[in-house]
């Protein structure tokens, strides 16, 4: 690789992109898409918080499945988080999740039912975005844009995966 295109990288680092949807979508499109994927990563930090919370009430749990389960919570949840931040990034957009973070970790004092309930409203507010971005690729879909279409549909399986772990162990009734 030259020169003239590693400064031509460097300098657009927008046109970089999995999917290249940056440039089949219109700047307003982006820009919507954009804040909800923000909004969606504010939710799962959000979560991160709450289930951090819960692994702190369950320190002294001795039951080694249950710490299992937060642990493997946690993990899923920083992926998921990576994952929403490199498609705001390649959508053109910026997302500061340490500083998201840093508002959504306030110490609250709050039992382990509290944070099970936070971590329910957070798991719906991630259910309407789901159904909000299918119809993203419906429209996507309608418009020939292959390039949206597979952002979109990623977006919602790698969400879709997410509430399913979560809803599959802690949201069910025992």
């Amino acid at each position: 690789m030259n020169a003239l295109q590693k400064l031509y990288l460097v300098s657009h680092p927008m046109r970089i992109s999995r999917y290249g949807a940056h440039t089949s979508l219109s700047t307003a499109e982006r820009v919507e898409i954009v804040d909800v994927l923000r909004e969606m990563l504010s939710t799962a930090l959000s979560l991160l918080a709450q289930i951090r919370r819960g692994q702190q009430h369950l320190h002294t749990v001795s039951f080694l499945p249950i710490q299992q389960l937060f642990h493997r919570l946690v993990r899923a949840n920083v992926a998921y988080a990576d994952f929403l931040a490199a498609r705001i990034a390649d959508l053109g957009g910026h997302a500061e999740k340490t500083a998201l973070y840093r508002l959504n970790d306030i110490r609250e004092p709050r039992c382990f039912a509290e944070s099970i309930q936070s971590i329910c409203r957070a798991t719906r507010r991630l259910r309407a975005a789901n159904a909000l971005l299918r119809d993203y690729c419906e429209c996507a879909i309608a418009n020939k844009d292959n390039a949206s279409k597979r952002l979109f549909t990623e977006c919602a399986q790698r969400n879709a995966q997410f509430i399913a772990l979560i809803e599959d162990n802690l949201t069910q009734p025992m």
